[in-house]
């Protein structure tokens, strides 16, 4: 959802940005069907199911199998989320769709990207680096959260880009 919010204010507020990084988005997420379905379930089921699923794809198995209680904290986090909270993230994901504004951004931007993340794959990370003028993109090993997951690398990243 932040980077979300940076690229909009990127494309139609610049003057209130002086930089922008962008980590583990995309410009458009997903299909409406695949948000549809995950309001519907959230809505009948709660966040348990949702809470499980989201930790599968933020995460390597490697990771997950390493750090059982970061794991088990940010699932605990995400459970206790109110449905209709995550519903309504959802539809603003959903209908979220930046791709004719990218070349509006003229703001230094980095983008970073985790390697294996199934969500916001490399491919939508090198897609904003490509449209966004002078943009730099990173890959770090992982998957949604690289920044937890290769919190170290994506601390150096981030400092040094805000540095230059």
């Amino acid at each position: 959802m932040g980077g979300m919010i940076g690229m909009w204010l990127a494309a139609n507020a610049p003057q209130r940005l002086n930089k922008l990084a962008l980590s583990s988005t995309a410009s458009k997420i997903g299909t409406h069907e695949m948000w549809n379905a995950r309001i519907d379930t959230v809505r009948k089921e709660g966040m348990q199911n949702v809470a499980a699923a989201a930790i599968e794809r933020w995460f390597t198995s490697s990771f997950r199998a390493k750090n059982g209680s970061v794991i088990a904290n940010i699932q605990s986090i995400v459970e206790r989320t109110s449905p209709e909270g995550y519903a309504a993230n959802c539809a603003a994901v959903r209908d979220f769709d930046s791709r004719e504004q990218l070349g509006k951004i003229h703001i230094p931007c980095l983008v970073i990207s985790g390697t294996h993340d199934p969500a916001t794959t490399p491919a939508d990370g090198h897609f904003l680096a490509d449209h966004i003028q002078g943009a730099r993109y990173v890959e770090l090993n992982g998957a949604h959260l690289s920044n937890v997951e290769d919190a170290d690398r994506f601390t150096r990243e981030v400092i040094a880009f805000l540095n230059s």
